[in-house]
């Protein structure tokens, strides 16, 4: 008979609390730091940001902020009197003169006679001015027509649709150019405030895109594998499982209901369960992955404020107005300089004027807005920027350097107007709309790129808050290899008991048997 030791018994439960120590450490991680909500917030975020990561799309990101800025510094000069431009213009003319070899007013009508669309431009900055001209204008039509200032506008809308747009939007363009408006105190990543537009390019073209662009190696690397949202629920359920396995085999070994070959075998569990976990680790590629995450995380982290977020929604807002005005009155395809003569027709047929006369009171009253209208398409100034600089010599950039980045930006914004360059076939929106034009551009940054940060921020803020997440994958293969090196020295344990052997239970409260008395001995002698 095989008689049992009861420490075998101690050393079979303490072996197995061991494990379930283990398990109820894993299950206590997930919980304790809500893995399962934060990584399935972070996959939405996966998800969500995905279309924008791609390599077209990115290009697209870089092509269109650089046309942006390149209209930037077009109209900064123009816009408002501390862009510079419109202090410029007698300098202007007075280098023109003493280049021709005249007087200043020679100058000037040469200027407006070869070069008519410029003349005109010159003499609508800053476009500020048009802004403050626009109420007395419609005031002035509402008189002259005998209609009232709602109705004019409504007039416009319908028959004139390009050239109200830019009135409608005009406004809003200048009066926010140095003061966006709903901006509250948006910073760049480094602290510097935002409030101007030049500025708000910067923002947008230095820190928020190229942050974007940074981290692409790192998104593809986190999402490419699998999913994320997995991780934490299989941690869960494998510690839960370890745990309900383990106290089972605390209780046998208790009661001593456990063979040596029972042992064997479920000591070799432990072992399989810790290859299973590492070849999930390995096979997926959790730590690097999980590390190249919190990369990425790390990298997107300031752009995920919730200040900066609210100024991106108000920074596009003004990208879009600027876009709006700019439209109709850059291209001939634009419609607004077609327009032109319609409504100065349309004004003469209501009061019995002739159009010069009507264009001659539009002159005397709003000088700025007839010299703009006058100056339609931008094109045609772009046209004669080239001939401008042959005929008064290079000399002019430094002449007058504010204007001259009008002059210098003007032909790239013109020019990519409708066929922005960078873009191509390729280069599409979230739902596949191509993406050629500067209206198209501004589309895909209003719609597609900043609402990634604004329905995204409450899932990155839930996955970013506790903790950092570059722990879970060495935090899981060392777990896993842990319990294959325990399991195995569980396994040799349970190997080295003799064959046959069962566990001891616990002491028995029955009385024990008496024992049979030995027999007396025979006396000495007997045959």
């Amino acid at each position: 008979m095989l008689v049992s030791n009861p420490g075998e018994n101690r050393s079979g439960v303490l072996q197995w609390v061991i494990v379930l120590g283990v398990g109820a450490l894993v299950v206590t991680v997930v919980l304790a730091l809500n893995l399962i909500p934060r990584l399935s917030e972070g996959q939405k975020v996966l998800n969500g940001a995905k279309p924008a990561f791609t390599n077209e799309r990115l290009a697209a990101d870089v092509a269109g902020i650089n046309i942006i800025s390149r209209n930037v510094d077009m109209a900064n000069p123009i816009m408002e009197p501390s862009g510079g431009g419109a202090a410029e213009v007698p300098a202007l003319v007075a280098y023109a003169a003493k280049q021709l070899h005249t007087t200043p007013a020679n100058a000037a009508a040469a200027i407006k006679k070869n070069f008519p669309h410029t003349f005109a431009l010159l003499n609508a900055i800053p476009l500020s001015s048009v802004t403050a001209e626009l109420p007395k204008l419609v005031a002035f039509l509402a008189t002259t027509l005998k209609i009232t200032p709602a109705q004019v506008l409504a007039a416009l809308k319908t028959s004139f649709p390009a050239l109200y747009q830019s009135i409608a939007n005009l406004p809003t363009v200048t009066s926010g150019w140095d003061n966006i408006q709903n901006i509250d105190g948006l910073t760049r990543f480094n602290g510097t405030p935002v409030t101007t537009v030049p500025q708000l390019r910067d923002y947008f073209k230095d820190d928020l895109i190229p942050a974007v662009a940074a981290q692409q190696k790192n998104f593809d690397s986190l999402d490419g594998t699998s999913s994320v949202n997995w991780i934490a629920p299989l941690l869960l359920v494998v510690g839960i499982i370890v745990m309900l396995f383990a106290a089972a085999m605390i209780v046998l070994n208790h009661r001593g209901a456990i063979s040596r070959s029972q042992s064997i075998a479920a000591a070799t569990v432990v072992p399989v369960v810790g290859i299973v976990v590492v070849a999930l680790v390995l096979v997926l590629a959790l730590v690097p992955r999980t590390s190249n995450g919190q990369n990425l995380l790390s990298g997107l982290k300031p752009a995920f404020t919730a200040q900066r977020v609210h100024g991106d929604r108000a920074g596009v807002t003004m990208v879009s107005a600027i876009v709006n005005t700019e439209d109709p009155i850059m291209t001939q395809s634009g419609g607004a300089a077609g327009e032109v003569p319609k409504l100065v027709a349309f004004v003469a047929s209501k009061t019995g004027l002739t159009p010069t006369q009507v264009l001659a009171a539009l002159q005397k009253n709003f000088p700025h807005t007839t010299a703009l209208l006058e100056a339609i398409p931008l094109t045609s100034v772009t046209a004669e920027l080239t001939k401008v600089v042959q005929l008064l010599g290079p000399g002019v950039v430094t002449a007058v350097p504010a204007l001259a980045g009008t002059v210098l930006n003007a032909p790239y914004v013109t020019g990519g107007w409708d066929d922005v360059p960078g873009t191509s076939a390729a280069t599409t929106r979230f739902d596949g709309t191509p993406i050629t034009t500067v209206p198209q551009v501004r589309d895909y940054f209003s719609a597609d790129v900043i609402p990634v940060l604004e329905n995204q921020r409450t899932n990155y803020d839930n996955l970013t808050k506790t903790s950092r997440i570059n722990f879970i994958g060495p935090l899981v293969l060392i777990v896993g290899i842990i319990v294959i090196i325990y399991g195995l020295m569980m396994v040799a344990l349970a190997r080295a008991l003799p064959p046959g052997k069962r566990r001891a239970g616990p002491p028995s409260s029955a009385p024990s048997p008496e024992p049979e008395p030995a027999p007396e001995p025979e006396p000495a002698g007997v045959a």
